[in-house]
């Protein structure tokens, strides 16, 4: 049976004007999310993921041009009109931003905001209707005395209550997708991971489709069912999490898994990538990772490396990895 597609990327590209030309941001991203599921996008700060999901609802920066095809449900995103684009930010997807505090005006009661996020939703229901959904919909997200909560205000709740609030804005429409820009990146560690189990029992409870972006791969363990790592604005390796987390087939993968906290030595002390990533707009004949990799070769800066297919479920954008695959071989890439 052929997994159904929620949302997909076709060798998008993404410009941002500048006063020097336009720079580009996403190069040539391609990107299934099966229906259902959780999908993390993971790697370092300027690696193109807020990009891609704001690409995706339409939400850039004034300017900013799109190039290639963002199909939602099979519906092509990146040439919708206004007012289509209108209809798919009310029902079909919601964003979820890093930052709760700026997702929420602070003079306006937290119930306020609930009731006019689901009457975009839902334009004929009642305002009694509204509010009791709204109401329902905070109980979802672990909110307590939720209807003494819709009288409240922002700054009268933690900031983890307040996340799961932002939540709750979105899951009032009923949403298909819910885009999650790094959110739990302004909270401690214990409410990163109560965030991280309710959007992982609204998937599986709800159904709802969820595409997660965080700079930490370790938070998604557990948590995701396919993982995308991105770097200099492309995916280098795509495929189910624990398969990925096992046995990295990119070299970068590898690198980021090795420099997470729990992979310290004795003294303390954390692997690092050495280098830094390259700038924006900086165009690359071959692999974007060679001058950080520890084991490039020639052929790697010499031409171009695209994302292959190296099983049914993996992809990867290395060079070595794609030539052991076409003579019989696949293993780890630890280097």
């Amino acid at each position: 049976m052929k997994t159904e597609i929620a949302l997909s990327y076709r060798s998008v590209n993404v410009d941002f004007p500048t006063v020097d030309g336009s720079i580009r941001i996403l190069r040539g991203v391609d990107l299934d999310v099966p229906k259902g599921s959780i999908v993390v996008l993971a790697g370092e700060s300027g690696s193109g993921k807020s990009t891609a999901m704001l690409a995706a609802a339409r939400l850039l920066p004034w300017g900013a041009e799109i190039d290639g095809e963002i199909l939602i449900h099979g519906e092509n995103a990146s040439t919708m009109s206004t007012t289509e684009l209108r209809k798919l930010r009310a029902r079909t997807m919601r964003v979820i931003f890093q930052d709760p505090w700026s997702s929420m005006h602070p003079m306006i009661r937290i119930g306020s905001q609930l009731i006019e996020s689901a009457k975009q939703a839902h334009p004929d229901w009642s305002k009694k209707r509204l509010e009791e959904h709204c109401i329902e919909t905070l109980e979802k997200v672990g909110i307590p005395e939720p209807r003494a909560r819709m009288k409240s205000y922002a700054h009268q709740v933690s900031g983890g209550q307040l996340q799961r609030i932002v939540i709750a804005m979105c899951l009032v429409a009923e949403p298909e997708i819910l885009l999650c820009d790094e959110p739990t990146t302004a909270l401690d560690v214990t409410t990163q991971q109560q965030i991280l189990d309710l959007l992982l029992d609204l998937n599986r409870r709800l159904g709802v489709t969820i595409v997660l972006s965080t700079h930490d791969i370790s938070v998604i363990r557990g948590v995701a069912d396919y993982l995308a790592v991105m770097y200099a604005g492309t995916v280098v390796e795509f495929g189910p999490a624990l398969d990925v987390l096992a046995e990295p087939q990119h070299p970068y993968t590898w690198a980021l898994l090795e420099s997470a906290p729990e992979r310290a030595d004795g003294a303390g002390r954390l692997l690092t990538i050495e280098g830094r990533p390259p700038r924006a707009g900086i165009v690359h004949t071959g692999c974007s990772f060679a001058d950080r990799c520890t084991a490039v070769r020639d052929v790697c800066r010499a031409q171009p490396v695209a994302l292959l297919q190296i099983s049914e479920e993996r992809q990867s954008a290395c060079l070595r990895v794609q030539q052991q695959v076409s003579t019989g071989g696949r293993k780890e890439v630890a280097v």
